[in-house]
């Protein structure tokens, strides 16, 4: 029996999620048309590898304030596979790219939060 070469695509279910709510909820012209999570790959993987890249983790020797502020000044997104360029853009205004990023170690997470580079959603601060 011959194999079908099939196009894959890689779906995150929890990546779509919010997005097909609201567009059930006629608010599709309200989301913006790219990703808010930066993400990196394994780039160097073999070809043999390919199928199961996985995003780079993140650890506390790489997730510094230097490593975050170069991915909060992330103005665009080049798609190799398409050739083309995406400027990301909020109401016709340059803005950041990426609100997120995925992939942290426990100790990249402490070290962010130590260093003041991220809050603690565990503040239960108030102002009056």
């Amino acid at each position: 029996m011959r194999k079908q070469k099939h196009r894959r695509h890689n779906c995150i279910p929890d990546e779509h999620y919010v997005q097909t709510l609201l567009t059930m909820r006629g608010l599709e012209s309200e989301m913006e048309r790219r990703t808010v999570t930066y993400t990196t790959w394994n780039l160097l993987a073999k070809k043999a590898e390919a199928k199961s890249w996985h995003p780079l983790t993140f650890t506390s020797d790489n997730s510094g304030a230097k490593e975050i502020e170069e991915i909060k000044k992330i103005n665009h997104v080049y798609y190799e596979t398409e050739y083309r360029t995406e400027w990301c853009r909020a109401n016709s205004k340059p803005v950041p790219c990426f609100l997120f990023a995925r992939k942290f170690t426990r100790g990249a997470a402490m070290r962010l939060l130590s260093e003041g580079l991220v809050e603690s959603s565990t503040d239960t601060t108030t102002t009056s």
